[in-house]
């Protein structure tokens, strides 16, 4: 088994989770396991909402999981989860989340998820805790893309999925990550 396993079970479960902290007027929607544009394209598709503007370039990254969080009248908000089956993450799968993130800017909430594999008491390496224990791991970013004259800025998360059990969140709110479904509802609802 491998994490591509566990999308569908563990999207379903947070999206019933995330549900709950967002008023009715909001749908929820998922795709796994494609580059960016089709999985945008499957969102569309479902929703039948258009998420991506006219003659915009989405790159082609390959991604794991992205939500859609529809509103009536309102732009879709997309969420990025980049998923991990390890016993631990390590600082390198949080840089591949926030990497990401610069990429597709059209992304501004980005979670990394760790699909416990095994009975791990750390969810976090060492360095990466101890990177986070030091505050020293920025997870509210604020990009400047001077050659293309663009800002961007994006917030992100860590939690973890026991397969057939819960989601839990990292508490990361001393270096302004996001920490639970409150926080994430209320970031989708600015």
């Amino acid at each position: 088994m491998n994490e591509v396993s566990f999308y569908e079970e563990f999207s379903e479960k947070f999206s019933k989770y995330l549900s709950t902290y967002l008023d009715k007027r909001y749908k929820i929607y998922y795709a796994c396991n494609n580059t960016l544009d089709n999985l945008i394209d499957r969102l569309e598709a479902n929703s039948e909402i258009k998420i991506k503007p006219d003659n915009v370039y989405v790159p082609k990254l390959k991604l794991d999981i992205v939500f859609a969080i529809c509103q009536e009248h309102k732009p879709a908000r997309l969420i990025l989860i980049e998923a991990k089956f390890l016993h631990q993450l390590s600082l390198k799968d949080y840089s591949q989340l926030v990497g990401y993130l610069q990429v597709a800017k059209s992304i501004n909430l980005g979670l990394l998820l760790l699909i416990q594999k095994g009975g791990s008491i750390n969810k976090l390496s060492n360095d990466f805790q101890e990177i986070v224990r030091l505050k020293k791991l920025p997870m509210k970013w604020f990009v400047e893309l001077e050659h293309f004259s663009e800002k961007h800025n994006f917030n992100t998360g860590i939690i973890s999925y026991v397969p057939n059990s819960g989601i839990e969140w990292l508490d990361t709110t001393e270096i302004k990550g996001v920490s639970s479904f409150e926080e994430l509802a209320s970031l989708l609802s600015l």
